[in-house]
């Protein structure tokens, strides 16, 4: 009897493993991707219309990924992380660089919050992430356009 115990333990624990959480993203900004790594993001004041984003995506070039710098974000506790200070370059099949695509950056939202993701935070209305609890965070960045949707995650720390 005990081997019949083991056995449906390890098979139910086995099923549990296998069942990853969903993480939960928000939108913190929009954005388009930068010409070099040099350059940062252009970020939009408020989220694009669909007018302006069908528009950006008239002359929309496939991509294959995105390069990202700085990574991993590191921000001090009550500190402010600029958007507009993040590289993000669009690769094509080529590997080469393709300015101006529309990208969305989304924050994950944990619980008690560590970056604030509120859509009425005045932060983000002004293009920038606020540091509200030490803690790690995830920043996701991907593309908007229908022909091709691409992403990263970057990982971030929030320090006291």
């Amino acid at each position: 009897m005990p081997r019949i115990l083991v056995l449906s333990m390890t098979v139910v624990l086995q099923g549990c493993a296998l069942v990853l959480p969903q993480r939960h993203y928000v939108q913190v900004a929009d954005a388009v991707s930068s010409p070099t790594m040099t350059e940062g993001i252009q970020v939009t004041p408020r989220k694009f219309t669909l007018s302006e984003l069908r528009q950006a995506c008239l002359d929309f070039q496939p991509v294959v990924r995105l390069k990202v710098t700085p990574g991993p974000l590191e921000l001090r506790l009550d500190g402010r992380y600029l958007f507009n200070t993040l590289a993000v370059v669009a690769i094509n099949e080529s590997d080469q660089a393709v300015p101006g695509i529309p990208i969305m950056l989304e924050a994950e939202e944990v619980v008690p919050p560590v970056v604030e993701v509120r859509s009425d935070d005045p932060d983000i209305d002004a293009g920038s992430l606020h540091a509200v609890r030490a803690g790690r965070f995830r920043l996701r960045i991907r593309t908007m356009c229908e022909m091709s949707h691409v992403d990263t995650v970057i990982r971030g720390r929030v320090t006291p």
